[in-house]
């Protein structure tokens, strides 16, 4: 299963140590990906042997039902992980040998890999356990949820991949598909908004506080003693990702839930290093670490957060993440908190972008049932979205959706793909990677920036990371990634690469 990853450093919302090649266009194909490729077909045919061995299990078919389900759900689940990366991949269905000439097969269209991926869900979801049902011991195990959270994932990667990058003419059923899972999620009333923790939930959930909320519809999980990881110290000492001015500009304001360009928005400007953050959707400050602000962590107990680039969490842009900074002490690789994989709201976002992307047009109705449980959250408790908002205040409804997906699931993995299927990411991508105020604010008084860093201030005073010169972004080529160069020199019928490498 996927665990805790820096993929939005792929992006714009998000930066790492240094420069990122994949969100600067200057990425290479690799030779090989052991990850990405290696490990799939390693797990698929894991999946495939125990789909197999069931067709010839001389005991009682029931009694083994749901753990082919399990399998082929993992099937689905690694073939999407291809998918989403290769678009066209092998489609294996059983365990090959040294002699199978499937191993020289060609790649099949990313629609066959969709479809195929949606069947398999569809066939399997109900021979799973309801999450109530799951005993104490067992939880963790996949669930009809997760089945159904799933599809409506892969549904809507490929309506909207159909609608805008046209490699099938169907966009509007497999968005609907999305639909009728995203709403089944819901329906079943096993899932909800966690606000177990009060006004700091949405910060709680990622860490320690978060494992085995009512949100969580597929984790991967750690327990101490038994499987472990590092990543509540390395987010304390900052060395995943921090975020950019493009995901601070994204969060709305409280009082009126319009975008801080908008006139009267309530946006209180940057003088001081605490105004970005005042009036501002709670989860801005749940996710970021406001300077000032004091914070347990997983090594030193409580700090105040400094400023300074090089006081820890250590910061590229000048904001620092606060989001998945565990508060349990613990030595570095000893973490025990779960990664959520798939989430309640994100299911709800998909319901939402889904119906919207279909039809045109989104009724209240739907957001109340959807982005406004999200914004509902106990401590967020933002605005609601309507359509006589967005009308009255010359927005644009599916920039509001996508702004809401953004925002919710940051850090979470997300965006990069988003971008390649909404096809924006050759306007966004170009874009300098652009960090907090400098000149002219309280930051400036104090001297955050060396005299060398400061020169690297655009017109408006904001600290360029990345300049827009060192970024490209070729379409289609960059909207793909390279197969792995070897495999193809193992298997020259995977050829021709992706458009462009």
């Amino acid at each position: 299963m996927e665990s805790f990853n820096t993929d939005d450093n792929e992006s714009d919302i998000a930066f790492g140590g240094s420069a990122n090649s994949v969100s600067s266009g200057t990425y290479i194909a690799p030779n090989a990906e052991t990850g990405n490729w290696n490990d799939r077909f390693t797990d698929l045919r894991d999946c495939n042997q125990i789909i197999e061995k069931a067709e010839s299990y001389v005991g009682d078919a029931a009694g083994v039902e749901v753990y082919v389900a399990e399998a082929r759900f993992f099937r689905a689940y690694n073939l999407w992980r291809l998918m989403k990366r290769y678009n066209d991949v092998p489609l294996i269905t059983k365990t090959l040998n040294v002699d199978s000439p499937e191993l020289y097969d060609k790649r099949s269209s990313q629609a066959t890999i969709e479809d195929f991926i949606l069947s398999e869900l569809e066939a399997i979801w109900s021979k799973l356990p309801l999450q109530k049902n799951v005993a104490a011991a067992d939880k963790g195990r996949i669930t009809q949820g997760a089945a159904l959270a799933l599809k409506a994932r892969v549904a809507l990667f490929a309506g909207t991949w159909a609608k805008y990058h046209g490699h099938r003419d169907d966009y509007a059923q497999l968005l609907n598909q999305a639909i009728v899972a995203a709403e089944a999620v819901r329906e079943s009333g096993e899932y909800s908004i966690w606000e177990g923790l009060g006004d700091e939930s949405y910060r709680y959930l990622f860490i320690e506080e978060g494992d085995d909320n009512s949100e969580s519809i597929l984790a991967n999980r750690y327990a101490a003693e038994i499987r472990m990881h590092g990543t509540s110290h390395v987010a304390y000492w900052g060395d995943r990702s921090s975020p950019t001015k493009k995901l601070a500009d994204m969060y709305l304001c409280k009082s009126t839930g319009l975008p801080i360009t908008a006139p009267n928005s309530g946006f209180e400007g940057y003088a001081k290093m605490e105004d970005e953050f005042k009036n501002r959707d709670p989860r801005m400050t749940q996710t970021f670490l406001m300077p000032g602000v004091t914070f347990l962590n997983p090594q030193d107990a409580a700090l105040v957060n400094s400023p300074l680039f090089n006081s820890r969490p250590n910061t590229k842009t000048g904001y620092k993440l606060w989001k998945f900074i565990g508060e349990a002490r613990t030595v570095n690789g000893q973490t025990t908190y779960d990664c959520h994989i798939i989430r309640y709201p994100e299911v709800l976002l998909i319901l939402a972008e889904a119906t919207f992307e279909k039809d045109g047009a989104i009724s209240d109705e739907i957001l109340n049932n959807t982005i406004n449980v999200i914004r509902s959250r106990k401590g967020v408790e933002m605005p609601p979205l309507t359509n006589a908002f967005v009308s009255a205040n010359g927005l644009d409804m599916r920039t509001e959706i996508r702004r809401e997906r953004t925002v919710e699931l940051c850090f979470e993995g997300f965006r990069r793909d988003d971008l390649r299927r909404w096809k924006t990411a050759e306007t966004e991508l170009v874009q300098a990677i652009k960090g907090f105020k400098y000149t002219g604010t309280e930051y400036e008084e104090e001297g955050v920036l060396s005299a060398t860093e400061a020169a690297n201030v655009d017109a408006d005073g904001f600290y360029i990371i990345e300049p827009a010169s060192n970024r490209k972004f070729v379409a289609p080529k960059n909207y793909y990634y390279s197969l792995p160069l070897d495999e193809t020199k193992l298997n020259p019928n995977l050829l021709p690469n992706n458009p462009g490498w």
